[in-house]
């Protein structure tokens, strides 16, 4: 952990009066939950915002009780949209705090209703007919909507006075550590991610222009997942995520393409495997075995690759990565003459670095100056306004779907 990490182990104050009181497991699908406290005109109101998954309940509460002292109760909670592991511990902690109300949008609540949560202390979005919900502190947080992203009804949260943006799923991301703060190599896990759970770049475009127009000034990103972004780096990604493609953008290899790859990687782990060390392929398939909090890009069964959950150039890219880090120096070369002939046999053709070539190639430094100053690419500028409204996004949505 470098010295710019705080110690998650209590709750961490990542703005006045916010507190990311969330869990972390080291399993690298990570849970985030955000206590806000409001304190004005002699008054407090607390507001937990995606209060979080069960396993993560007792961490969660612990944190909140250490900000907030023993006898310590809840107001508000606001769920960004309806998934269980955002979600499901309203139910606890209703049962704690029984005048707990609830924000929501009305697409939200018509699935977690059935957690069994108050639908009395329910209070759609949909009802701030000026967008904001207006705090008797006289705090003031304004309401985003982000259609599709990855839910219809799922809504962001911007803290107007902290310029705080509790962006949901947006922003989230897998990790390899248990940092708070995110850095430049976080975009790997977050790329990933949303490729895998947002359903068309449309609605990452429309999401990313909105908080650009909305969420002025913001200094902080807390998603639900991953990690926190920092002001010197929401640029950054933003101007990635804003042309990221993703879920029905991808195009499917064909199954026989797909096929290939996979019989190529377990071609590639049995040579490996005999010719080097076959320790190397244990500790490879290890990585990508999954522990039940997220599904793996490669799908590992009985010590073979069975099947892949992201496109093949993805994944080639994953295994020859994978397989780098765990090569030395002098192996290198022997596994880098294995993966050529073997791609060569089973007619694949790609781009990615093999073990053992030259890693420190330069990027392009022009491009690089664009991104960071968070520029979109000339293809992102090009097309309509971002003017459209959610029915269209339904409206592209069942095109896609043959509805």
């Amino acid at each position: 952990m470098s010295s710019s990490q705080p110690d998650t182990s209590g709750p961490v104050e990542i703005a006045k009066d916010i507190y990311w009181v969330g869990n972390r497991t080291d399993k690298g699908f990570e849970s985030n939950a955000y206590l806000r406290v409001f304190r004005g005109n002699g008054k407090q109101f607390n507001l937990l915002i995606d209060p979080g998954p069960s396993p993560d309940f007792n961490a969660i509460a612990g944190k909140i009780e250490q900000v907030l002292g023993a006898d310590y109760t809840l107001d508000l909670v606001f769920l960004n949209h309806q998934d269980p592991d955002v979600c499901i511990n309203t139910v606890y902690f209703q049962r704690h705090f029984p005048k707990l109300q609830i924000v929501t949008s009305e697409d939200t609540w018509r699935l977690v209703r059935f957690y069994g949560l108050k639908e009395n202390q329910f209070i759609a979005t949909e009802n701030f007919k000026t967008g904001r919900i207006k705090v008797k502190t006289g705090h003031q947080l304004r309401l985003i909507p982000t259609p599709y992203a990855h839910f219809r009804g799922a809504c962001a949260l911007f803290d107007e006075e902290q310029k705080v943006l509790f962006s949901g799923d947006l922003f989230g991301g897998l990790t390899t550590s248990t940092d708070l703060y995110a850095e430049k190599e976080y975009w790997d896990g977050m790329k990933t991610f949303h490729e895998i759970y947002m359903p068309t770049n449309l609605a990452l475009k429309k999401a990313v222009h909105d908080f650009r127009q909305q969420a002025v000034d913001v200094k902080l990103i807390a998603s639900q997942h991953g990690k926190i972004i920092r002001q010197n780096l929401i640029n950054f990604f933003m101007a990635r995520l804003e042309t990221l493609a993703v879920g029905l953008d991808l195009k499917d290899a064909s199954r026989l393409v797909t096929e290939n790859y996979i019989k190529a990687f377990n071609d590639i782990l049995d040579q490996v495997r005999r010719d080097i060390d076959e320790t190397i392929v244990d500790n490879f398939l290890a990585s990508f075995k999954s522990d039940g909090t997220f599904p793996n890009s490669l799908v590992i069964k009985n010590d073979r690759v069975y099947s892949l959950k992201v496109s093949v150039e993805e994944a080639f890219t994953l295994f020859a990565t994978e397989l780098c880090q765990s090569l030395s120096v002098d192996q290198k070369p022997i596994a880098r003459t294995i993966v050529v002939n073997t791609i060569a046999d089973w007619n694949i053709s790609t781009d990615t670095p093999c073990p053992g070539d030259n890693e420190d190639e330069p990027q392009n430094s022009q491009q690089e100056e664009i991104l960071e100053e968070g520029e979109s690419s000339k293809e992102s500028s090009e097309g309509n306004p971002l003017d459209f409204e959610k029915k269209e996004l339904d409206s592209l949505l069942d095109d896609l779907m043959g509805k």
